[in-house]
């Protein structure tokens, strides 16, 4: 569901739930929600993929320390022996997350999201466990990138993060999911080629 200003010169829409962040003389020009549902790109089969891999290290768990500890070969306190091979339950959470469990949650946090585009900025709201508002101003080196599709996704943000184990990784923000991706890119494109 989107609501679109038309694209010559871009006149704005009714800026409605938007208004409050707004700044003075700022017009609204696209309001949007990703499209309900599953999304299977490439990049999420991959974590499937890793996913299997976890399951099988569960797997290989399970049998390696439920025959060490049945036949009485562990060694250490019987309370060890007792927990080790209900350990693996921690690969098994994670593969079965990455095998299945990521497309739903994708699709959860995708359905509390709204977008918005201004002439100065793009905004990403969210309500998932508390509503928050994310704006991105327009840079004539912004990266701007789309995957084009039914429904499609643009991408206009990227911001370089630390893992908890300290490895960094370039977190993408966009509009995803979203049935007019080409004609939001394009006004994307006219804004940040007239700066």
């Amino acid at each position: 569901m989107t609501e679109a200003a038309g694209s010559e010169g871009h006149p704005a829409i009714d800026p409605g739930e938007w208004a409050a962040a707004l700044q003075s003389g700022e017009r609204l020009l696209w309001t949007g929600r990703p499209e309900p549902g599953l999304d299977f790109r490439k990049t999420s089969l991959v974590e499937s993929l890793v996913g299997i891999g976890f399951i099988g290290i569960a797997i290989v768990w399970f049998v390696s320390t439920g025959a060490v500890v049945s036949e009485g070969r562990a060694r250490g306190p019987g309370w060890i022996n007792a927990i080790l091979p209900y350990l693996g339950l921690v690969f098994l959470a994670i593969g079965l997350y990455l095998l299945v469990g990521h497309f739903f949650w994708k699709a959860w946090v995708r359905r509390q999201s709204r977008y918005a585009l201004s002439d100065r900025r793009a905004f990403i709201a969210t309500n998932l466990f508390r509503r928050s508002l994310a704006s991105y101003p327009f840079t004539r080196w912004m990266p701007l990138e789309l995957e084009p599709g039914t429904p499609g996704t643009v991408w206009f943000a990227d911001e370089e993060k630390r893992g908890t184990n300290g490895q960094r990784y370039i977190a993408r923000y966009g509009f995803e999911c979203i049935a007019d991706a080409a004609q939001v890119h394009r006004m994307i494109d006219e804004m940040r080629r007239a700066l």
